[in-house]
């Protein structure tokens, strides 16, 4: 009844939502059980015990490798983690102190660790529940005067709250004149090279990251995300963990990293800092995109 019943309750009525998140497919695991029991009860029925014995030790077999590769492939999963973890504690010991007042979301200008945590936003409201979280490209909200500012940039200000912290950081309101001295002085920083590319957004390649800058800039400009694809000299350096196996085939790695999360906004200037893979590279392409029609595109070569 369950499994007759499941198909309905979920899968129909759910629809929209089920078929985008892969990991609800765990919803089903009942199908295949079935399957095989039925089989085995046939296999039990017409031939005796004794075939189900040994299917059970090859199932059992196929258990321990299976076992083994996943332990190896969570280890690196596990590596990654640790970064994570450690701002996530700092985030809960924030808590209290934002709990009733409005704080603001600030993203970072340097190509840090988190650019390559997944959900770092869920992860940031779950942990400051009891807030009003409101960032720099919201609107209406945004406009509002915030009682605290969370970033993950570090800047010596008697308005540091968490000087013991590594990864990210409370300022009392007063800190925003010293985070927007932070954002001006690496846009001229930045600017000062010479792009690698041009088109709506110069691209500028240093620090380990791939910078996106204009000037002047209003909120249309970062209102759509920025793509970015690499391609490495060498397909084996792509990263094997949460990276689809066509991608591997393709020998390509994607980003898609919106202005809320690592872009700024400030003084008629925009900046998106995106993170540059630590493997040899061929080709890297950049641009945005809108309802799958690309609006800007560039491609950097090697060199």
């Amino acid at each position: 009844a369950t499994l007759a019943l499941s198909g309905f309750f979920w899968t129909l009525p759910m629809r929209h939502n089920a078929a985008t998140h892969p990991h609800e497919a765990l919803f089903y695991v009942g199908v295949p059980l079935v399957f095989y029991s039925l089989i085995l009860l046939y296999v039990h029925k017409r031939w005796g015990h004794r075939p189900v014995a040994g299917l059970a030790v090859a199932a059992l077999l196929a258990f321990v490798v299976s076992t083994f590769q996943v332990d190896r492939r969570w280890r690196t999963v596990a590596l990654a983690a640790e970064p994570q973890l450690a701002a996530l504690a700092e985030l809960g010991s924030i808590r209290e102190t934002t709990r009733g007042k409005v704080v603001l979301l600030l993203p970072s200008v340097k190509p840090d660790w988190s650019r390559r945590v997944k959900h770092s936003r869920m992860e940031r409201r779950f942990h400051l529940a009891g807030s009003i979280l409101t960032g720099p490209l919201d609107k209406g909200a945004g406009a509002r005067t915030a009682d605290f500012i969370l970033a993950r940039d570090r800047v010596e200000s008697d308005a540091l709250l968490t000087p013991g912290h590594e990864r990210v950081f409370l300022y009392d309101s007063a800190g925003i004149d010293d985070l927007m001295e932070l954002y001006r002085t690496t846009y001229q920083r930045v600017v000062s090279g010479e792009p690698a590319a041009r088109s709506h957004f110069d691209v500028h390649l240093g620090d380990g990251a791939l910078i996106h800058v204009r000037e002047p800039c209003v909120r249309e400009d970062v209102s759509r995300a920025v793509f970015l694809e690499v391609i490495p000299e060498d397909p084996k350096d792509l990263p094997r963990v949460d990276l689809p196996r066509w991608r591997r085939r393709y020998g390509l790695e994607k980003f898609l990293v919106s202005f809320g999360k690592s872009g700024v906004l400030f003084d008629g200037k925009c900046m998106a800092i995106l993170p540059f893979p630590d493997y040899p590279v061929s080709v890297i392409r950049t641009g945005q995109r809108k309802a799958g029609r690309v609006l800007w595109e560039v491609e950097i070569p090697a060199r």
